[in-house]
This record gives structure tokens, sequence and C-alpha cells, in this order.
């Protein structure tokens, strides 16, 4: 699992790379106030995120997530 860093709106969750199960889109969601973001720079802002747009999510993996081309350093984590 992998992620960008702690949430700036509730300061205690990890702002984790996720995917939405049906359409694979990537985006960033926080692990405890569940704020979404479609892009790490709109998290790091921080922009108001949104709640549940995309469903249910997964983990990708870490080739899939090095494919956006992000300009943000990404930490590995478990649960």
């Amino acid at each position: 699992m992998y992620n960008i860093g702690l949430c700036k709106i509730c300061k205690q969750g990890l702002l984790e790379i996720v995917k939405n199960e049906k359409t694979n889109k990537i985006y960033i969601c926080c692990d405890e106030c569940e704020a979404e973001w479609d892009l790490p720079s709109d998290a790091l802002c921080p922009q108001n995120g949104t709640r549940g747009k995309y469903g249910k999510s997964i983990y990708p993996s870490l080739s899939e997530i090095n494919r956006l081309n992000w300009d943000v350093d990404i930490f590995e984590h478990h649960n």
C-alpha cells in the first residue's frame, strides 16, 4: 500500500493511493476522514475533497502508480 503523506484536512489520516474497483481510476483517499481527491496536488494543498464519489476501492500496484507520472513523494506503508 502506498501513500503521499498525512491528510491536511483531518491531520490524522494517511493520504492513501487507491483505485476504484470498477473503473480502475487511481485517486487519493484519506484513510481516516475518507476525503477523496483526483490528484495529489489537490490533496496536499489542501483543497476540500469529495466523499463517496468513487465507490469501493482497492490498492493499485506501484507500477500502476508510476505510470501516472505524479510529481510527488510516494511512501510505502502496511496496515
